[in-house]
């Protein structure tokens, strides 16, 4: 049990020290999504699907470590998130993907948070 935990923490450590590069990557797609979209934009999407799926990925490894004593981090909002996101991907409608990335967006952020505290 004590390893599980170990490797909990350093999943939580190297998931903050990514969200402190996807979070900037996020805003940018954001804006670009927004505004004039560059050439490489949904290539850039795509890359940053990738890091969202890699997060979702470790907070699913340490979500009982995350919400042990209160729940910080809501999976069934996540979930919620992700289907809205994966549907306006799908769609192909840039002004859904804005508000979905939006939300997840918060809880990229809340994750570094979780992370901080309990990985540091």
């Amino acid at each position: 049990m004590e390893e599980l935990k170990r490797q909990q923490e350093e999943a939580l450590k190297v998931a903050s020290e990514y969200c402190d590069k996807l979070i900037p990557g996020i805003e940018n797609v954001i804006n670009e999504l927004k505004g004039e979209k560059l050439p490489d934009t949904d290539e850039f999407l795509k890359h940053i699907l990738d890091g969202v799926n890699w997060i979702i990925g470790v907070f699913n490894g340490t979500k009982d470590l995350i919400n042990a004593d209160s729940e910080v981090i809501d999976k069934e909002n996540v979930n919620q998130s992700v289907v809205a996101l994966n549907a306006a991907v799908n769609d192909k409608n840039d002004q859904k993907i804005v508000v979905s990335l939006s939300e997840i967006l918060v809880f990229i952020n809340n994750m570094k948070s979780a992370a901080e505290k309990i990985g540091a």
